[in-house]
């Protein structure tokens, strides 16, 4: 599994492979030669203790960032391009996708200590420690490093998603996702998200508005993957309990549970027949919502504000 190097917006060629030129060529190769000695036993370290043969995936000590910020004299661009070379390298490596990127979050804090305003480490990084690694505090730190130093607005709305999706927290979301549309080049829509999320917390309709923005600007193919399959599990379970819902309101004004979804928009308690990802009907089995297709279970819908515990997932293709 591999990131790509590549941003939506306005990134040039330059920015996106991030080989930035360094202004005196003779001290940049003095600088090369020292920094290709002095990355040489890290580079030995992370190969031979890889994720297949060390528990965990220890990747062991690394550099200190903000010292080799210093060391570099000036030169901390190339010094970061170097280490972020090596940090895709151990993204797309198998085994550190197997072992689940143990090393992710401190190789990204690395690169951006180095250089604080190396905006495509925050966006790639941000995504993955988030959705692949499951780190979602680690990348609210890397991204909330990344709006102090860089002013971007995806990496705005990348930290209001993050608080949303996955800490739960839509108070410190919605003024991060209202900044981002107030920035050069940020969807102006994304302020009536904003608005919601301060009104309407739990709100499922706005979590997958918000999930099929966050998948429209996902450039990673894992990551947008990751990402549909999240929205098509809160989709069905924001159906499932609509229907539920309404099947009780039923039962309690007939004394006994409706035949089909039908009957229940027929009775005016759903205002129209819901429809699953795939175009097909929701059924009633056992006096519950039910649907053939395989979904994620969640107690209790994303977005429920601070403090909400967070969903419990069973996979399961049925109603209990």
């Amino acid at each position: 599994m591999r990131l790509k190097l590549a941003e939506e917006g306005a990134e040039t060629s330059s920015e996106m492979n991030s080989l930035r030129k360094p202004g005196n060529p003779v001290l940049a190769i003095l600088l090369l030669i020292a920094l290709t000695a002095s990355i040489a036993p890290v580079n030995a370290r992370l190969e031979a203790h890889s994720p297949e043969t060390l528990a965990e995936g220890d990747l062991g000590p690394l550099p200190d960032g903000s010292a080799l910020r210093i060391l570099s004299l000036g030169f901390e661009r190339l010094v970061a391009d170097m280490f972020w070379i090596r940090t895709l390298y151990y993204m797309g490596d198998p085994a550190s996708y197997r072992a689940g990127f143990p090393a992710a979050d401190r190789l990204a804090e690395l690169v951006t200590d180095v250089d604080p305003e190396f905006r495509t480490v925050y966006v790639l990084m941000g995504s993955a420690l988030s959705v692949l690694q499951g780190k979602p505090h680690a990348a609210a730190q890397l991204l909330e490093k990344g709006v102090r130093h860089v002013e971007y607005w995806k990496l705005e709305f990348l930290l209001g998603f993050t608080y949303f999706f996955e800490l739960l927290d839509n108070g410190r979301a919605a003024p991060h996702i209202a900044r981002a549309a107030q920035m050069p080049g940020g969807p102006k829509y994304l302020a009536q998200f904003a608005a919601r999320l301060y009104h309407n917390a739990g709100d499922p309709d706005i979590a997958l508005d918000l999930i099929q923005t966050r998948i429209r600007t996902e450039e990673d193919e894992a990551t947008r993957a990751a990402l549909q399959k999240r929205a098509w599990d809160i989709w069905i379970n924001r159906d499932l309990e609509r229907i539920d819902t309404a099947i009780q309101q039923y039962g309690a004004r007939h004394g006994t549970l409706p035949a089909s979804v039908d009957v229940l928009v027929e009775t005016d308690l759903l205002e129209r027949t819901p429809v699953d990802p795939r175009g097909g009907s929701y059924f009633i089995a056992d006096g519950v919502a039910s649907t053939s297709l395989p979904y994620e279970k969640l107690d209790v819908y994303l977005g429920a504000g601070a403090g909400a515990h967070r969903p419990r997932i069973v996979e399961d293709s049925s109603r209990p």
